[in-house]
């Protein structure tokens, strides 16, 4: 489904390099998976559209009906797997310019919120990165399954 081919993430459904954790999630419109370890929290999940648009606008109708499904998914998901008191949505789609969509969970005991949360340096263990990701993978499949 890849529409541009000089877009970095329109490759990535043919690649054959496992992302962080590996797929979460892979269906016919999205693919779900981990953050990098060195810049992630862990349960922080990117969401990319596999069809090259940039907006929310742009989505097709197939698209948006499988989205608010798969946010809600991957929201009961993390907070099962993680210590997530809220789970942050953000889509900038500034660096890259395809449909993308990032999953914060932010702890109760984390003092910080909101944006400054946000806005805080994150990291993981590239351990706990794996084991997030089949923790959410697992609970995902349980639902679907």
């Amino acid at each position: 489904m890849s529409d541009n081919h000089t877009c970095p993430y329109c490759h990535l459904s043919a690649a054959t390099d496992e992302p962080p954790g590996g797929w979460v999630h892979r269906d016919e419109f999205w693919l779900v998976h981990h953050g990098p370890a060195g810049t992630s929290r862990p349960g922080t999940m990117k969401i990319i559209s596999r069809r090259h648009f940039v907006d929310f606008a742009d989505m097709t109708a197939s698209e948006t009906a499988t989205f608010g499904p798969l946010l809600s998914r991957l929201d009961i998901a993390l907070h099962a797997t993680t210590d997530a008191e809220r789970v942050h949505l953000i889509s900038t789609r500034d660096r890259v310019q395809h449909f993308h969509a990032w999953l914060y969970p932010r702890p109760a005991s984390h003092p910080l919120r909101s944006i400054d949360f946000l806005a805080a340096p994150q990291h993981s263990d590239p351990a706990e990165v794996d084991s997030v990701a089949e923790a959410v993978r697992r609970r995902l499949t349980a639902a679907t399954g």
